[in-house]
């Protein structure tokens, strides 16, 4: 068995073959267009072992470079994708080869964490556990377009209508709703960045990434000028939405899933965010839709606004695995979240030394300042990763802990319900 890195662009052809043979005809046509095209591509994360006739490609396996966002820190994370091997040449070991290869590229490169999703019996023996939920399942949350219609018409006079604007804070402004255009990016990249300080989404993107998504997804077909709604308040974007208006998005409900789903959402503004499920109401009804599906997160403004006008939330998700690949980087890059989240807590005049140390290292950080008190967290990986990712809350430990420190260790690592967007597995 010997592992090379490609040869690109020379190796395209059989890349491609290789994909189409192990992973399907379904969805060859947008791997095939994603497949090198993605910003910071590098053939050097990408590892094959040849098969035994010229031009074959018996096993693949790559890393595609990540930014995971929590709260205001970014952890460089590498996603570990189009793991395959060709039938003739499996049980023989290619596949778990090929990951130690990559685990070691990944150690080269300086990964924070690492990212996959696959079965969970193969991955759990390099460390990779349920941390991050997606927004696909056997369920998917949804809205009528009938009731959609709805928003944003609050009758003052009518009681219920008037307390329930009331706590939605809704005021009834004019909104302008439109298509979004390029030049409106650093506004929307805004917004999706505050809500993925908020845990709703988990992959940061940036201007270039942008670029490259929404070129992907028109590529794919999943992507038209009026699929990207954008709401001004006085000339100031204060929410958009992204749309797939043709097709089906949950891969997990061939029969019944909506055709016709919003993938992402942003914003908080009350009057905007209802403008918004108006104008989604409008489109979908256009298309002779009478459902609509809804894969933005439970907590956020907008579906608040989808459950007031008749919506139906699912909360389970699927599950991602993350890797705490480096301790002593991520906690490192943390520490702005740590502090920030110390400085909002009843902890804020208090400076401490946090001592977290797993079942293979021991690290140590500082928050705030003067006398530091030492506070010791130990925990095995998997489970000190989900508590950094938001997934599991200091109380799913049993152990590992001074009681004492509770109520501060909630505080630095608290309980989130972290998503990746469904545009970023597109």
């Amino acid at each position: 068995m010997s592992i090379r890195t490609i040869e690109w662009p020379e190796d395209r052809d059989a890349i491609l073959d290789h994909i189409y043979q192990v992973h399907g005809s379904q969805d060859y046509e947008a791997l095939a267009t994603w497949y090198g095209s993605f910003p910071n591509f590098d053939p050097a994360d990408c590892f094959v072992i040849d098969g035994d006739y010229e031009d074959e490609i018996a096993a693949h396996a790559m890393l595609v470079p990540r930014m995971i966002q929590i709260g205001n820190s970014l952890l460089p994370t590498a996603e570990v994708s189009t793991v395959g091997t060709l039938e003739p040449y499996r049980r023989q070991g290619f596949a778990r080869a090929l990951l130690d290869v990559l685990h070691t590229r990944m150690h080269e490169k300086e990964f924070a964490l690492g990212l996959m999703f696959g079965l969970p019996s193969f991955y759990e023996a390099w460390q990779y556990e349920y941390a991050v939920g997606l927004y696909l399942t056997s369920y998917e949350s949804d809205i009528a377009v009938d009731m959609a219609l709805k928003a944003g018409h609050w009758d003052m006079v009518h009681s219920y209508q008037r307390r329930t604007a009331d706590r939605l804070m809704a005021r009834n402004q004019p909104v302008s709703i439109r298509r979004f255009y390029v030049d409106d990016l650093p506004a929307v990249n805004a917004l999706y960045t505050a809500e993925s300080a908020r845990g709703h989404y988990l992959i940061a993107r940036d201007e270039t990434t942008w670029r490259w998504q929404l070129d992907m997804m028109t590529r794919i077909g999943r992507n038209d000028p009026d699929d990207f709604l954008v709401a001004e308040i006085d000339g100031q974007i204060t929410a958009y939405a992204r749309l797939v208006t043709q097709e089906p998005v949950n891969w997990f409900r061939d029969n019944d899933a909506a055709r016709f789903s919003v993938i992402e959402a942003a914003g908080e503004h009350p009057d905007a965010i209802d403008a918004l499920l108006v104008e989604i109401a409008r489109t979908a009804q256009a298309f002779g839709i009478d459902r609509i599906g809804l894969f933005v997160h439970p907590e956020s403004t907008f579906m608040k606004h989808a459950l007031v006008h008749g919506g139906s939330l699912r909360t389970f998700t699927g599950a991602g695995f993350v890797r705490l690949h480096n301790l002593p980087l991520t906690l490192e890059l943390l520490v702005p979240t740590l502090e920030a989240r110390r400085l909002n807590s009843p902890f804020a005049s208090r400076g401490y030394r946090l001592i977290v140390s797993t079942e293979y290292e021991q690290v140590e950080v500082e928050l705030g300042m003067g006398s530091l008190e030492e506070v010791a967290l130990e925990a095995p990986s998997t489970s000190l990763l989900r508590l950094i990712t938001g997934w599991y809350g200091i109380d799913h430990l049993n152990n590992g802990f001074h009681e004492r420190y509770y109520d501060l260790l909630r505080v630095l690592f608290p309980r989130r319900d972290p998503k990746i967007a469904l545009a970023d597995l597109m």
